[in-house]
């Protein structure tokens, strides 16, 4: 199994130019790298329990706010012309600059910025644009600026190596182009960076920063954006990735708000992104070059609504609409490389390795696209608190999305949780969607889709399936309660290879119409309930034992006639209560693994298992999950 190599920073190199600091230092993130979600389910599921992080321990991260001052620096006096540097040292700008250009190959140099502003109406304002040796470090003393209005440039590009560091700040303006531009890596550590940007803020082949504060206030592409060189034609982890410690990043950006082609590895620190995209209607797909495809939101008043696949083809060309550019608040992309007959080819990370890691953090994402994707790889949440809002799919992969712990809110998404697999062991999950809650789906036909839960608190109220799986559900642990559709066309609990309750305790509601119950080689018993007239919406059910203890309680949100509970008390043999308020709805005794009781409708039969397949129940009313 391939494993990812991650390099931890390029900050080392700051320092290592003026006196030396050792190697750099490289870690490999442990079980994150190698292992995932595939196969098939068959009446067990794997325990998806465990850690699956090695921590890094600050000998891992250089301390660069150092150097601060110099006896051996060159002042350079203030000036309106372009001041030119051909030789290697280290360098004091205090006051007002029109311009810094490296003119000589491979220089190496430590600028220290002690209240400089750098202005630049023509070109480049720091300009190392030629340079593809060059190694940079510059030291942050007090406020400075770099600004450049030219029209097509950026404000700062370094050919080479660009560290900052230093207790100061730096706001980048570019009214042309990107506000930083690194051809190798670029590190930051300590300091504070304030960044508008007509293209991206910052653009290297990789970007690491530990202990700074990143503020996008404005940018027309990415707030980070980390692509692989031009030249690279295999798959690397060397270079295209993302890797913040430790860091407060706020944006505002028309594209992502962290954009990597390789792997964005997140942890601690704040981050507060906002993405806006701009729709435009089918009839002007030609003139943007979107795919047909990506026509799948209808305005819905003052704003836009996404709408599944299978749903365009009611509406006519101008009343679809599509995103002109991706605005993702985190994303790690496919990536395109050219071959040898200089024809595009797609290397995308493999399906046993992740390629989005977030570990710890608080997370306030509002994208008008999917709010965390992995395009290729995996996606793993393993800590953090998140509060998510996004037009589209709030967590996604491609292949493996797995969540280990955090607190994760989801206040508007159109899918909650979305993978080829979703694998579930901790975390507390509230999820509100306009279409599935939780979704197992794959465009690629070898993928035996699953949804394992392992553990977790887990809240869903979705308009469509609250949990679905193209493939299976399996629960052995933790709580998950559904409050599932209240229209007949979809169902609280949906899976085109059955479902398996082998632990944890299942509360999911919805209306009669498709409902869909546990297998009977779950081993853990479940009640299947159903009444033809409504239960009114913040009635409280109740399960209680025979004598009328409580065993839980849950207040529903939405009106429903479906009532599924699976827990450890419901022990065969034993006599039990299903009460709506203070109204006993039923009394029942567990003799079977699914016990039915009611109204059961269009459900045809409950605990079923199709014939030579996985064993799950389908009832009458079964219909693929959705996409």
């Amino acid at each position: 199994m391939k494993r990812f190599i991650m390099p931890v920073f390029a900050l080392a190199m700051c320092v290592c130019v003026f006196g030396g600091c050792g190697e750099e230092t490289f870690v490999n993130p442990g079980d994150y790298l190698g292992g995932g979600g595939t196969g098939e389910i068959a009446g067990g599921a794997e325990d998806v329990t465990g850690d699956v992080k090695e921590e890094f321990t600050d000998e891992d991260f250089s301390d660069l706010s150092g150097n601060t001052s110099s006896a051996e620096a060159d002042a350079v006096e203030p000036t309106e012309d372009v001041v030119r540097i051909s030789e290697d040292g280290t360098y004091r700008f205090s006051g007002s600059y029109g311009g810094i250009i490296f003119d000589a190959k491979n220089l190496k140099l430590h600028l220290i910025f002690d209240g400089a502003t750098i202005t630049a109406a023509e070109g480049i304002a720091l300009d190392g644009a030629t340079n593809k040796g060059a190694e940079v470090v510059i030291t942050l003393i007090g406020e400075n600026s770099i600004v450049s209005t030219a029209e097509g440039e950026n404000a700062v590009h370094i050919k080479g190596k660009l560290s900052l560091n230093g207790e100061g700040s730096l706001s980048v303006t570019s009214g042309g182009k990107n506000a930083i531009k690194v051809s190798k890596e670029l590190a930051i550590v300590d300091c504070s960076l304030t960044l508008m940007a007509e293209n991206h803020a910052i653009s290297a082949l990789s970007v690491s920063a530990s202990n700074c504060e990143i503020n996008v206030l404005s940018a027309g592409k990415d707030g980070i954006n980390a692509e692989c060189d031009d030249e690279t034609t295999s798959f690397t982890t060397d270079e295209g990735y993302v890797y913040l410690k430790n860091v407060d990043y706020s944006c505002k950006t028309e594209g992502d708000g962290i954009q990597a082609d390789t792997v964005v590895y997140l942890d601690g620190g704040n981050y507060n992104i906002k993405t806006t995209g701009t729709f435009v209607p089918k009839t002007q797909m030609s003139e943007y070059g979107i795919d047909a495809d990506d026509f799948k939101y209808i305005k819905s008043g003052d704003t836009y609504r996404r709408i599944a696949s299978d749903e365009t083809g009611r509406y006519n060309a101008s009343s679809l609409y599509g995103l002109v550019q991706g605005c993702k608040g985190i994303k790690v992309g496919e990536i395109e490389y050219p071959d040898s007959d200089n024809e595009d080819r797609e290397i995308t990370v493999t399906e046993g390795d992740y390629s989005i890691i977030i570990e710890g953090g608080t997370f306030t994402i509002d994208s008008t696209d999917d709010a965390v994707h992995a395009n290729s790889g995996n996606l793993s949440v393993g800590g953090g608190s998140f509060t998510i809002s996004t037009f589209d799919d709030a967590l996604t992969s491609d292949n493996l999305t797995k969540i280990t712990g955090g607190e994760i809110t989801v206040t508007k998404s159109y899918e909650g949780i979305e993978g080829g697999y979703v694998e579930i062991a901790g975390g507390t999950i509230n999820i509100t969607a306009s279409d599935d809650g939780i979704n197992a789906a794959s465009d690629d036909t070898s993928v035996v889709e699953h949804i394992i839960i392992g553990g977790g608190e887990i809240h869903v109220n979705a308009e469509g399936d609250g949990v679905d799986s193209n493939g299976s559900i399996n629960m052995t642990g933790g709580t998950l309660i559904v409050f599932g559709p209240t229209s007949s066309g979809n169902s609280a609990l949906d899976a085109d290879r059955g479902i398996v309750i082998d632990g944890g305790s299942l509360f999911a509601v919805g209306p009669l119409g498709m409902v869909e119950t546990p297998a009977n080689n779950s081993k853990q018993n479940v009640l299947s309930y159903a009444q033809n007239q409504r239960i009114s919406a913040n009635t409280v059910l109740s399960l209680t034992d025979e004598e009328g203890k409580p065993i839980f309680s849950v207040t529903v949100e939405k009106s429903c006639q479906s009532v599924i509970v699976s827990c450890p008390e419901l022990v065969t043999g034993g006599s039990f209560k299903l009460y709506g308020g203070d109204t006993q709805l039923c009394a029942f005794t567990v003799s079977s693994v699914i016990t039915s009781v009611g109204s059961q409708g269009n459900m045809g039969n409950p605990g079923g298992a199709p014939s030579g397949g996985f064993g799950g129940g389908f009832g009458g009313g079964m219909r693929p999950g959705r996409g």
